[in-house]
């Protein structure tokens, strides 16, 4: 497998241009040109479709887009596990749901080092999503996710509920919460229906964020109110003099263990899994 080819082909989608690509890539336009003729060929298909604006991809191109990113994603991980050390067998993937950050990964990273010393493990911060691509494509083995896609091929198992409570950098009542510096968070799709469900006046704020730390440092900076983990805006209330808004209704979001099927027997994956309900419940 020639990784160059599938280097050169993500660059592209980047910039939309041979010649910039030649120049990020440090290599000339006609060697860019000739490995993309190379990948065509071996694909049997065109990827881009070349005019004065510059590289466009075709819809195969773009078929195509997700499969080169985990040919590169698993490219590295294979030189990670087979770059390990002496003395150690193998590398354990694991990733949470970027929210469940303070709450449960450090904690998890943590038992995980103590119980497989000589593992290596890789960790992510990552969304539902990219955590089911990466599953079904062998690039993950447990994933800690808010929306699971129930597959023949994965195992999905309800793990807990996690708590968001709502803070603000003054002292108010959710009637009185000023519309222009509430933050409405879209952690998932669950969580946007409960909020729309729960509080639809705040539905219509100006100014929404998918981040839960982006929207802690706007409101430590701007002042406002929103949505956080509840271990997050508990430690915004302990030191940093902020807010519980006494009346906002707490939102609950289930969180999911996810891995293959296949690997469901596999004693590091029925530890790591087991040591997440333990986790959890503590």
């Amino acid at each position: 497998m020639n990784i160059e080819l599938i280097e050169t082909f993500l660059n592209i989608t980047e910039t939309r241009n041979f010649n910039r690509s030649a120049e990020r890539l440090n290599i000339t336009q006609s060697t860019v040109s000739s490995r993309i003729k190379t990948l065509e060929q071996g694909l049997g298909t065109q990827l881009f479709e070349r005019g004065r604006t510059g590289a466009e991809l075709t819809a195969e191109g773009r078929r195509f887009e997700s499969y080169a990113r985990n040919i590169r994603l698993s490219w590295n991980l294979a030189r990670q596990d087979l770059g390990m050390p002496e003395g150690y067998d193998g590398v354990l993937r694991v990733a949470a749901q970027v929210s469940l950050r303070e709450s449960l990964l450090h904690h998890w990273v943590v038992w995980l080092r103590q119980e497989f010393p000589k593992t290596g493990i890789h960790v992510e911060a990552d969304y539902s999503k990219s955590m089911i691509d990466d599953l079904m494509f062998g690039n993950l083995d447990i994933g800690v996710l808010y929306t699971p896609q129930y597959l023949p091929d994965l195992e999905i198992q309800p793990l807990l509920d996690e708590r968001f409570m709502m803070v603000s950098s003054e002292q108010t009542g959710i009637d009185d919460l000023k519309l222009e510096t509430y933050i409405r968070m879209g952690y998932s799709p669950h969580f946007i229906t409960r909020h729309v469900e729960l509080l639809p006046r705040l539905q219509h704020a100006p100014l929404t964020m998918g981040l839960y730390s982006l929207a802690e440092d706007f409101i430590k900076s701007k002042g406002g109110s929103c949505y956080l983990p509840a271990a997050v805006a508990q430690k915004l209330i302990t030191e940093d003099g902020f807010f519980a808004v006494p009346d906002a209704p707490e939102i609950k979001q289930p969180v999911y263990i996810a891995y293959l099927v296949r690997n469901r027997h596999k004693p590091e994956i029925r530890k790591a899994v087991k040591a997440l309900q333990l986790i959890a419940i503590e």
